[in-house]
């Protein structure tokens, strides 16, 4: 991940104006699926028409072209416990998520999730036999199990309260994949499920970033050539530039100053990645200059646009 793609490094929220703050674009996608319940409640009844349109089918999708159905889908909900459980869901996850990846990756990480594992439930809902192509589907069940699963790739020994239980990420994850087996799987998408755990897990694998695969075909990484300097001559800096923490006369030089831009960010992903799983306390001497390194590139960044 770029390290001026974070939070915390570009000192911008990247959402909507009106949700600043932490997870704007959560918030946003919660207010969204609550709304779009209150609506869909409100045509329900002798004109079923607002269900028609936007509610999942594999017959409007692949025989009526009605393509927008694989998200329209995914904000709406069978009834006030389906949508209480989802946004919870996607609530407790999903705003860390959006904290660790920034909002714009994010958002397309929910939205593309909610579109695979609509069209993952399509495709096989109408190759399962006579009535498959009727069948219809929503929720955002799988969506927010991208999230949830791809929460628990990075955190899967973190316990969360599940029905006042201390439960593990990694085995409440399980449960809900393994449970549907059980049940009546008409009545729930499973397939959908299966779907967006499958695309988080490729998703963090492969590092299907948009930001990353946007910029590896627009941008080309720049070197930087550093000129090493007398012991006893005073380094000189541009104006406005500030002294990385660590860094002074005489300080051994280090190669994380000359690294591209991408591949210091890659360097950053393995440093934070380390501290997630075993503190700082496990960090070399290498992994601080690549932190002081991102730390110093970054203020830089900040005072060039003042």
């Amino acid at each position: 991940m770029g390290i001026y793609d974070r939070e915390y490094y570009r000192g911008e929220t990247g959402g909507p104006s009106w949700f600043s703050g932490v997870a704007p674009w959560c918030k946003t996608l919660i207010v969204i699926n609550c709304a779009v319940f209150l609506l869909q409640n409100a045509f329900r009844g002798d004109s079923p028409w607002f269900e028609d349109w936007l509610a999942a089918s594999p017959e409007a999708i692949f025989q009526h072209g009605r393509i927008w159905q694989l998200w329209t889908a995914t904000f709406l909900h069978s009834g006030i416990l389906h949508i209480l459980g989802n946004m919870w869901f996607l609530w407790l996850v999903g705003r860390e998520m959006e904290s660790l990846y920034g909002s714009r990756d994010f958002l397309a990480f929910y939205l593309l999730a909610g579109g695979v594992s609509t069209l993952g439930w399509a495709v096989i809902a109408a190759l399962s036999g006579p009535g498959g192509m009727d069948r219809h589907m929503l929720g955002a069940s799988g969506a927010v199990m991208a999230v949830v699963t791809l929460y628990t790739l990075f955190y899967p020994r973190r316990e969360i309260l599940f029905f006042f239980l201390p439960m593990p990420m990694w085995v409440l994850l399980g449960i809900y994949l393994v449970f549907p087996l059980f049940g009546d799987n008409r009545r729930v998408a499973y397939e959908a499920h299966l779907m967006g755990a499958a695309f988080a897990f490729c998703f963090k694998l492969f590092d299907l970033r948009w930001s990353r695969l946007v910029t590896a075909r627009i941008r080309r990484p720049r070197l930087r050539i550093i000129t090493p300097m007398p012991v006893d001559q005073p380094r000189t800096r541009p104006p406005g530039s500030s002294r990385a923490a660590g860094e002074g006369l005489g300080a051994k030089p280090s190669s994380v100053t000359v690294l591209p831009e991408e591949q210091l960010d890659a360097r950053l992903d393995e440093v934070l990645a380390k501290i997630a799983r075993e503190g700082r306390g496990g960090l070399t001497e290498e992994d601080h200059r690549v932190l002081q390194e991102a730390s110093r590139r970054a203020r830089d960044k900040r005072s060039d646009r003042l």
